[in-house]
């Protein structure tokens, strides 16, 4: 897959704002990093455990993950 960034719906599993990260959870691929620097603003403070997310996501490691997301955004139906 390399360094591919599609967009794709996610979940958010943890959402910490007070360290300013978190983890997507995704229907096909590893569990995805995020940090507040990714996320869309407007979108930080609203967003929670369970919300269900647009994610660009990159498969650079970080940390314990495999991949991280660059870009989320609260997915509108």
């Amino acid at each position: 897959m390399g360094r591919s960034s599609e967009v794709e719906q996610a979940t958010v599993y943890r959402w910490n704002i007070r360290n300013g990260t978190g983890v997507l959870t995704r229907p096909a691929g590893p569990p995805a990093w995020f940090h507040l620097s990714s996320v869309v603003e407007g979108d930080a403070l609203a967003l929670q455990e369970g919300d269900r997310v647009d994610a660009e996501i990159e498969d650079v490691p970080q940390g314990e993950y495999e991949c991280r997301a660059v870009s989320v955004r609260r997915h509108i139906e």
